[in-house]
């Protein structure tokens, strides 16, 4: 069976430039037959025009976004506004903003699969459509069972956004957890899950997301895959991520950084080391590098 077509896309944003850049690194090295889409802000774009490159392109957030909504303009008074407004609907904010424009992109690149990439992942192993893929070319889903109960209130609101937005009733809990760092989704599904969206709530899907306040792509992507296509799908689901998050807002030792990346398991091409950790790429880009020279060929 042929190998489905891949590309990685990362939303960032300045303060997140230098993780990216190492992240693009990354890529060249261990990924260089795929494609590397950015998207930032078009105020935030000179920051990071360096990436542009062969196999890399660069999108301004507003590129993506339909010409209804756009960033409120507070530069005249010195302050960068982190709310868009709607021609007809409530303000969005920043941090939802994200998730729409990777549901977005669906509608706009070509490829068979997707890899959504936060600007903190860095690849540690080469990466080809096998990473994501089996042989007979399902795609991997990320679901590790039972992980969401009462004590991740955030995350069950995430689940009940996703039911009101896909028409299902409420999964008792624990429910399964959609949520990494290095997330791989079918194109087809995903412009399969924004018409799903538009039947259910009868308006455009963006507007029916934008007017929830708790939503993750993941996990919206996650559920509508299980339950809604099911078999159809064409999807693996498993347990184990393709990158090995650390999430804790602490900063690691140099020490702690070795056993960190010592622990990668074999399916995991990445790691994500999130900015709330306190530390700057500066801090660990020479233990990566080492990683690089010994990984395999």
């Amino acid at each position: 069976m042929t190998e489905p077509t891949v590309c990685f896309v990362t939303v960032s944003y300045g303060p997140d430039r230098d993780r990216c850049a190492l992240l693009n690194r990354s890529l060249e090295l261990l990924a260089p037959s795929v494609e590397h889409y950015v998207i930032v802000d078009r105020a935030d774009r000179r920051l990071f025009e360096g990436l542009q490159g062969a196999r890399t392109t660069l999108l301004a957030t507003e590129e993506v976004l339909p010409l209804w909504l756009r960033r409120v303009n507070t530069r005249r008074l010195g302050v960068r506004s982190n709310i868009w407004l709607q021609t007809l609907g409530r303000p969005v904010r920043g941090w939802l903003m994200q998730q729409l424009v990777k549901l977005a992109v669906a509608e706009q690149v070509t490829t068979d699969v997707v890899v959504h990439a936060d600007s903190d992942v860095v690849l540690l192993k080469p990466f080809t459509a096998r990473s994501v893929s089996d042989a007979t070319g399902r795609v991997r889903l990320y679901e590790r069972a039972d992980a969401i109960d009462e004590t991740l209130p955030g995350h069950v609101l995430w689940h009940r956004s996703a039911e009101r937005l896909l028409g299902l009733p409420p999964a008792s809990l624990p429910a399964a957890d959609y949520v990494t760092s290095l997330v791989p989704w079918k194109r087809d599904n995903a412009r399969a899950l924004l018409e799903h969206v538009e039947s259910v709530s009868g308006r455009h899907w963006l507007r029916a997301i934008a007017a929830q306040w708790d939503v993750s792509e993941y996990t919206l992507y996650g559920r509508f895959v299980t339950e809604i296509l099911g078999e159809a799908a064409g999807q693996l689901e498993t347990s184990t991520s393709l990158c090995h998050d650390y999430w804790t807002p602490t900063p690691l030792s140099h020490a702690e950084l070795e056993a960190f990346l010592d622990e990668i398991a074999p399916e995991e091409v990445g790691v994500s080391i999130t900015a709330k950790a306190g530390m700057r790429p500066a801090d660990y880009v020479e233990l990566i590098e080492r990683r690089w020279v010994a990984a395999p060929p």
